[in-house]
This record gives C-alpha cells, structure tokens and sequence, in this order.
C-alpha cells in the first residue's frame, strides 16, 4: 500500500495539501487530535473538524480516521492538557456524532497506524490476543481506552494505545509489526522523522508530530520507502 500519514492535527490545517494528492495513493491516514491548540482558536477548530469529516465522507473508502487521547479526553470526560472547557460540550457532540467513522488503530501489510501504539501488555490487560482486535473492543467497551496511570504523561508499559509513550512502546510493542505514530511531538530532528527502534527483526517504530504538525509522509508499506510531502 501507498499511505499518507498525517501527524495530530491540534487545529492546523497542514493536512490540506492531501487533498489534491488522494488519487496517487491507496489510504490516507489521520493520527488524530483534531482539537485543543493554543494558535487556531474557536470556531477554526470545529470548521476544520468538520471538514476533515466531509473529507472522509467524501473519500470513505481511502481516509481513515484514527481515535485519540484528546477525542477521548472529551468522549469520556477526562480533561487533558489544553482541554477546552468553554468548547467541551459541542468537542464532545463532534465525537458522539462521528464515532462509526473512527478506528483506534489502522494496519496495512506489517505497519499499524495508530495514535500512540499498542503495548503487549496492555493487550494482555485487557485479554485481547492480536492488535487486529483493538478495533472491536472499541466498539464494545470503549472504556478500556481511559488513561490507565500511573504516570501522567503516559510514560507506562502497560499504557493504552492513545495514552502510551514512545519510551515505553519501545519495549513493548506488539510483534511484529512496524509503527507510525503520532501523539509526542519530536523536534530534535525537524526535517526528518524519528526512528526510534530497529531491532533485529527490522521492526521500526516511526514518530512523525512535531510542535508544528506538519510533517506529512507518504510511506510505501511493502518496501518500507517513505519521504515527506
């Protein structure tokens, strides 16, 4: 598969320039966060998620949409950072409405697109075998896709697959796929994407977010060949 992935979105609108490119590849994925910012403020944000909704309506069998730990933030009503209290009812209306067009991960041949990534452990937590099932349990128990704790930033090995870092997803990543990932911005190299892990199985966990958000790759998943766009 051909794929363009586009990192948290927090407002900005970097993801537009995919518009004119959906026919040259075979998915289009969002990592989420499509809210909360301190720059686009209100109703840019809203305007913007709703257009990112008419966008995969329009092309429903190519986009996906990836549920995140801000969508959920607002979903279940736990407040994390930037959380938008004046905004939080109609953020939440936006995800109760649009919920069916969301998947918490998306895996094409070896790689999975997920928001944060999926740790083994968890996985065992909550009795599910294969990464392939994270989707069903969403659409069943929700629940299980809280912030687990204890530490606030998501730092945990046993963290859900919205909410865990990748220091931790480095050590417990489900085999034996590749990851892109959004949901921790990396500026330490601003002009190319983190590989945080090759191992000997030449597995690699790929961080794209930046503080900007713009850092849009298109990736080749049987070759592993991605470049920015």
């Amino acid at each position: 598969m051909k794929v363009i992935a586009i990192p948290d979105i927090h407002g900005s609108h970097h993801w537009e320039k995919v518009v004119s490119l959906i026919n040259t590849v075979d998915k289009v994925v969002f990592l989420g966060d499509e809210f909360d910012t301190w720059t686009n403020i209100w109703p840019d944000q809203i305007i913007n998620a709703l257009n990112i909704i008419d966008f995969k309506k329009k092309f429903s069998d190519k986009v996906c949409l990836c549920w995140s730990n801000h969508a959920t933030s607002y979903y279940l009503d736990e407040s994390c950072s930037g959380y938008q209290h004046q905004h939080s009812f109609d953020i939440k209306e936006f995800y109760e409405k649009h919920r069916n067009l969301y998947e918490v991960c998306h895996i094409f041949d070896n790689y999975i697109f997920v928001h944060g990534g999926i740790s083994y452990k968890w996985m065992r937590l909550t009795g599910i075998k294969e990464p392939s099932e994270v989707n069903q349990l969403f659409k069943e128990r929700p629940n299980f896709f809280r912030w687990c704790g204890p530490n606030g930033y998501g730092d945990n090995k046993g963290e859900g697959p919205l909410w865990i870092r990748p220091g931790s997803l480095i050590q417990t990543a489900a085999a034996p796929y590749n990851y892109v990932i959004g949901h921790t911005e990396s500026n330490d190299h601003p002009k190319e994407y983190q590989i945080l892990q090759k191992n000997d199985h030449d597995r690699k966990i790929i961080a794209i977010d930046t503080k900007q958000h713009d850092r849009l790759i298109k990736i080749d998943t049987l070759t592993g060949f991605w470049k920015l766009i």
